[in-house]
């Protein structure tokens, strides 16, 4: 106990060092920011179930109900690529094959350049009312691209749309750990990540309704874009008036209960807010080892999963289905999405080893791919091929899991935030350059795109034991579950920092 006394002081002297302390304001001053001091206390309240319950769903009815709405905006605006590119938009705007790489590649570039900015502003401004502007912004752009009918002038539509969208997933991770308990996290996740897979559904079906849309000045997939645009706008307004920024701005709920929602994610250790930039953490983010394992299970997980998802309805009607039978199929490979995603969370949370899911989750996809790879299309076979490629969307929950690691394993709201850039420039990067790796003159099987995915399933797998790891040995220095008293929970500590911050894996 004395090197677990000594440690605790430690600690504190080192926050202190780096806090603007003032000693007569006591928690006040050393809490994450005065926002946050106004609502914690220096000692853990104790909150019944009943309570619990009873605010984890006013919670959910708030801010689970927008994050669903929003990802489902975001993923559906993104995914409009995938739904025209057998719409017609190919021919009408006279892209070949590489050309329409492009497309899928410079929508995550544009993300790429707007993703540090995004999570500086994110942690300096309001973070619902800067998610709603950017939302307005992007349902703007999308309305604007029925208007690109060349090359050029996709490239123009597809690249501002990735800047507006960047700050959708680094928001939410905010968000989620101001929010909701480590326990609650991974599921929730899973829920607003998996909007990808009613996207799919619900997009195939205004994909199929729309391409009915034939003999008109404006082309079905103009149409498309137009709705989608204006459905996004809509939904920006809504969520700039029902979002509330913070527990502790919420006017829509009592001050009793902002106070409690505040001391349920105490024991998170991730701190709510702290609008103040600190030097120190950002060097522990880039130095620390666990945040380049991060970037690394990014970028081998998403150049596989961004070229699946650009390049979905090119392989599905490559095993021999029509045009309007691949929209409609979108509804069944939606589904697929939403059951893994979910299954993957509910099990991680279930058995509390999120990293073994994960490796888990890899083996379907494995065999999927294997599938694709050595079976060519005929008519007695595509229905083997779809399956497979359905399998191979077990990939997709990789996405959320990780997500979920990094929320309930970063402490310190500069070095979230820090990390937050980092991680998502690696997804930016990764998903720009996935449809790279699918090249026209390797249609319309694509054996060198997915004997470039066996490699990257191999190398996900070997990061993941890496990652257990670190955190293993990093478990060993803190301290146990009985001596951890959450005392330090909003002090804005990082996780190395902070003694009783324990890694979960």
């Amino acid at each position: 106990m004395t090197d677990v006394a000594d440690a605790r002081k430690t600690d504190m002297s080192m926050h202190q060092e780096h806090a603007d302390a003032n000693p007569e304001k006591g928690l006040q001053q050393r809490a994450a920011d005065d926002e946050t001091a106004a609502y914690a206390t220096g000692n853990a309240v104790t909150i019944d179930q009943a309570t619990n319950r009873r605010l984890f769903w006013q919670i959910n009815r708030r801010i689970l109900v927008c994050m669903l709405g929003t990802y489902f905006c975001q993923s559906l605006d993104k995914g409009t690529l995938g739904f025209s590119s057998i719409m017609g938009i190919q021919e009408d705007a006279s892209l070949d094959g590489n050309q329409y790489n492009w497309l899928g590649t410079i929508l995550y570039i544009g993300i790429l350049v707007g993703e540090y900015p995004t999570n500086l502003l994110i942690q300096k401004l309001p973070v619902a009312k800067y998610l709603a502007a950017n939302v307005f912004l992007w349902g703007v752009v999308i309305m604007s691209s029925a208007a690109a009918t060349n090359f050029p002038g996709l490239m123009v539509v597809r690249f501002l749309l990735g800047v507006f969208e960047s700050c959708v997933q680094p928001a939410f991770i905010v968000m989620t750990s101001m929010w909701f308990t480590r326990q609650e996290q991974a599921v929730l996740t899973s829920l607003w990540y998996c909007m990808t897979g009613v996207q799919l559904m619900v997009g195939g079906i205004l994909a199929w309704g729309t391409s009915h849309y034939i003999g008109h000045h404006i082309k079905s997939w103009q149409l498309l874009f137009l709705v989608l645009g204006a459905l996004t706008c809509a939904w920006s307004l809504f969520l700039g008036w029902y979002l509330p920024d913070s527990p502790m701005k919420a006017k829509c709920f009592s001050e009793e209960d902002k106070q409690l929602m505040v001391e349920r994610v105490r024991a998170n250790g991730t701190g709510i807010q702290n609008k103040k930039f600190k030097k120190y953490q950002l060097i522990e983010a880039v130095t620390d080892p666990i945040t380049w394992l991060y970037v690394l299970l990014q970028l081998s997980s998403t150049l596989v999963i961004g070229g699946l998802g650009v390049f979905s309805n090119i392989i599905i009607k490559s095993f021999g289905f029509t045009t309007l039978q691949t929209q409609l199929l979108n509804i069944a490979q939606g589904a697929v999405t939403i059951a893994v995603m979910v299954g993957g969370a509910s099990l991680a949370t279930w058995s509390n080893r999120t990293v073994f899911v994960m490796h888990l989750w890899t083996f379907p996809a494995i065999a999927g791919t294997a599938v694709i790879y050595t079976i060519s299309p005929t008519t007695s076979t595509r229905i083997g091929l779809l399956i497979a490629f359905y399998c191979t969307q077990f990939i997709l929950a990789e996405g959320n899991l990780l997500f979920s690691l990094i929320s309930r394993n970063v402490a310190g709201q500069t070095k979230k935030s820090t990390v937050l850039a980092i991680t998502f420039i690696a997804w930016a990067a990764g998903n720009a350059t996935a449809p790279q790796i699918f090249q026209s003159t390797d249609a319309p099987r694509y054996k060198n795109g997915f004997t470039a995915h066996f490699c990257l399933y191999g190398l996900f797998n070997v990061l993941l034991a890496a990652l257990r790891f670190m955190y293993i040995s990093r478990n060993k220095q803190k301290t146990t579950v009985d001596e951890r008293d959450h005392a330090n929970a909003f002090f804005d500590l990082t996780d190395k920092e902070n003694v009783d911050f324990h890694y979960v894996y």
